[in-house]
């Protein structure tokens, strides 16, 4: 007998007490997207149901970092990680995470691999933490720990002034393959031709999930510490002492010394500007 994916049921108020379509919503997105989102998850991980005391019993403190794609996040964490408070924080919950922990953890559901993630990656001190855009929020609603406990996460968003800049790096990111940039001497990947409509599309990205976002903390009136790229990505320092105060953690004696041997590099560079500056001579928009 096929399984049958509670998400499209009818009679949704059995299984939450309110209409999936009232709770996606207050997670900042739409129908179309949780579908869409579902649809890339792996299909004995796209049912309803578990209980999130039990899911989360290893963390006494959560925390939900929310970014559009290139505004930092890697290099930022990569610090928190190293620093063995935080655990690991990572894109825990995004479709790739989920397909590739879902096989090596032999999930049957999606409350299984949310319950090893949290166990694994959950750090001494009982903190667990994830990155990602808002859709990385599905998830934690299939398993009812959205909407109900949004207000028990520490909560910070990170995102770009520059979002003409962004958008090139990610235009560049998704054109190459290349990602990020890690030691000194990895050099950086080469410019594809220079494309109007394609940078286009990437802020037309970066707006929608940024929406997302700013939805999602709006409807549940949260406070997250607010984190700008431009402000953090040549020193980290004090926005990092920001994330541990967030979180009513103590810094680390040798935060400095996590902050100079980070290895990820800037990939922004001369020609990266150069498409920034092109665009916005072309372009027809008033962009803030």
């Amino acid at each position: 007998m096929p399984r049958v994916n509670p998400w499209e049921q009818e009679g949704d108020d059995a299984l939450f007490g309110e209409s999936l379509t009232d709770r996606i919503l207050q997670l900042g997105l739409t129908p179309a997207d949780a579908g869409r989102l579902l649809e890339a998850s792996p299909a004995r991980l796209r049912g309803v149901g578990g209980d999130p005391a039990a899911i989360f019993a290893p963390a006494r403190r959560k925390v939900g970092m929310l970014f559009t794609s290139r505004s930092g996040t890697t290099f930022f964490v990569d610090i928190l990680n190293r620093s063995g408070v935080f655990g690991g924080i990572r894109e825990h919950l995004n479709g790739y995470r989920q397909r590739t922990g879902a096989k090596k953890y032999k999930s049957a559901s999606m409350a299984d691999y949310l319950t090893e993630t949290v166990r694994r990656y959950s750090s001494p001190a009982g903190v667990f933490g994830f990155k990602g855009t808002a859709e990385a929020l599905l998830p934690l609603a299939q398993v009812g720990e959205l909407p109900e406990n949004a207000r028990q996460w520490s909560w910070i968003t990170v995102r770009r002034d520059d979002i003409v800049a962004q958008a090139v790096s990610l235009f560049r990111a998704k054109a190459t393959g290349v990602w990020h940039s890690v030691g000194k001497l990895s050099g950086k990947p080469p410019m594809p031709p220079y494309d109007f409509v394609g940078i286009e599309k990437q802020i037309e990205l970066i707006q929608r999930k940024q929406g997302h976002i700013e939805r999602f903390i709006a409807h549940h009136d949260l406070t997250p510490l607010r984190l700008v790229y431009e402000d953090f990505k040549d020193d980290p320092t004090d926005a990092l002492k920001a994330v541990f105060h967030h979180v009513d953690l103590i810094p680390p004696a040798n935060l400095a010394e996590l902050v100079a041997e980070g290895e990820f590099t800037i990939m922004a560079d001369d020609q990266s500007q150069h498409y920034a500056d092109r665009f916005r001579a072309e372009s027809t928009y008033q962009l803030e």
